[in-house]
């Protein structure tokens, strides 16, 4: 009676395996029919990897795939049909690269991470707040990195520091402080200072004269950059700055997705390893955050929660590390709000993570001052 049935259309669960592991589908049919295992779209066949079983009265249909690797993933499909019908199912693979994440976050830490922020106040009396000097190449994310902190603590977007997408020069002209502020208008005792970005040709972007100032807490609030001379006095040049005045964290944005494309020749590489010497040999701590993540790793575009067993985001890191003179734990991955519209506790994550360690080193840095 099975043999004239029509066939149940399969239910084929979404698999995750680790690289090096076997990938495993298995459907047992309803009645008798002839079945096809597929990936987008394309007939597979048994091979030296490939294991399709289909035990006679071709009721039970496996297919295995052996030592799986990055090219394994996509989606695979199982039509069945008899002289009744056809029907069809399917389910996606993924393929990770590390068994469990070689970094810890909790996203469930998301508000006593933001309240332990909100309550934070310099252990140094000389400083009201810590200062973080964000710089790096243009495209990087700088002016997103301050919008989306301000997001996470406001509960809404943000776009006080103006972001351009897309764009090849410059668009941060001025020096600015922003200050960060929670959902009831109190101010946190951290501000960021943005600066011009650094571009490749020798005469673009924003001096190294200027980095070094601003970091040495010389440049003034409302100062507009000139590319062909640096600042050394004037109106805007603060010959006497207070340690309130001055960085206490160098923060480096650099894009995940670029950074394997720049060596050590490349001027921006170059300029931004003069200023982290300069920024070492006053003692100033330095972190990287690492933008752009889910350009760098389709795994991780999909779901943030896989950034820290992505191959290739680690990869990205280790060549920050390299290029950049960065040890590996001062170096945070993160996604600046960019095309969402509401809040994604994934996102704020990341962010509170970076940022509570970046707190940490530069109050470290102060508590050493009066030491």
């Amino acid at each position: 009676m099975d043999s004239i049935m029509k066939p149940l259309a399969p239910q084929l669960r979404d698999i995750s395996v680790i690289r090096g592991q076997a990938i495993t589908f298995r459907w047992d049919a309803n009645c008798k029919v002839d079945g096809t295992w597929k990936k987008e779209g394309l007939m597979l066949h048994s091979d030296d990897r490939i294991i399709i079983t289909e035990p006679k009265p071709y009721l039970c249909f496996n297919l295995t795939i052996h030592n799986a690797t990055e090219e394994d993933e996509g989606e695979y499909s199982l039509e069945l049909s008899n002289w009744r019908g056809q029907v069809s199912g399917s389910a996606k693979v993924k393929v990770l690269d590390y068994a469990v994440a070689w970094r810890k976050i909790d996203c469930g830490e998301n508000d006593l991470v933001k309240t332990a922020l909100r309550k934070f106040t310099p252990s140094n009396t000389e400083t009201q707040c810590i200062r973080f000097l964000i710089h790096g190449p243009i495209g990087a994310g700088k002016s997103s990195i301050i919008n989306s902190i301000k997001t996470v603590f406001q509960g809404r977007m943000k776009v006080n520091a103006y972001a351009a997408p897309g764009t090849e020069t410059t668009q941060t002209k001025t020096y600015q402080t922003y200050e960060i502020k929670d959902q009831q208008g109190e101010k946190l005792s951290f501000v960021f200072n943005d600066i011009m970005g650094l571009e490749s040709t020798e005469t673009g972007g924003v001096l190294i004269a200027d980095i070094i100032s601003a970091l040495k807490g010389h440049i003034v609030d409302g100062y507009v950059f000139n590319q062909s001379s640096a600042l050394s006095e004037g109106f805007y040049y603060n010959n006497n700055p207070t340690l309130n005045e001055k960085v206490h964290c160098l923060v480096s944005a650099m894009p995940a997705n670029k950074i394997l494309l720049l060596d050590e020749s490349n001027s921006i590489i170059k300029k931004m390893n003069e200023v982290r010497e300069v920024a070492k040999n006053l003692g100033i701590p330095h972190v990287v955050l690492m933008t752009h993540v889910d350009s760098c790793c389709p795994l991780v575009k999909e779901d943030l929660d896989k950034i820290y067993v992505s191959k290739k985001i680690k990869i990205a890191m280790e060549n920050c590390s390299i290029k950049l003179g960065v040890p590996m734990n001062r170096i945070f991955p993160v996604k600046n709000y960019h095309e969402e519209n509401s809040l994604d506790k994934k996102i704020d994550c990341l962010i509170l993570d970076a940022l509570q360690n970046i707190v940490d080193f530069a109050n470290e840095y102060v508590i050493k001052l009066i030491e």
